[in-house]
């Protein structure tokens, strides 16, 4: 599958008309591992373009976080990975840190923590 993503990245990014594209890689359905038996679900999507040849994948996430201990939900400024892999690693990141630490200040883990991202 590798090689058709390139492919079809390759051919919109010199398409007349297009003035960006991502193509989905991967759509990763997990339940989180916390320090509690809250057990989330989450979902991450891996896209890949070109935009920034650098960083060529990007992530999202079905949720943003929002635990007692934050002024309102967080959004990750930045989504962009040199690697599919670092990209899950970033959302996955852009969760669990404030998700584990609402939970090591002694905050009961709730559903309501996680907002659905509309976008998803």
């Amino acid at each position: 599958m590798g090689n058709e993503v390139e492919d079809i990245c390759e051919y919109l990014a010199t398409s007349h008309g297009i003035r960006e594209s991502y193509v989905l890689v991967r759509h990763i359905k997990l339940f989180l591992e916390t320090e509690s038996a809250f057990t989330p679900e989450l979902g991450i999507k891996i896209w890949k373009s070109h935009i920034h040849p650098d960083y060529p994948y990007h992530f999202e996430t079905s949720h943003h976080i929002h635990t007692p201990t934050q002024a309102g939900p967080y959004y990750p400024s930045r989504t962009v990975a040199q690697s599919e892999r670092q990209a899950i690693d970033q959302a996955l990141a852009s969760i669990t840190g404030f998700l584990n630490g609402a939970i090591q200040s002694g905050h009961q883990p709730a559903d309501d923590w996680l907002v659905p991202n509309e976008d998803f």
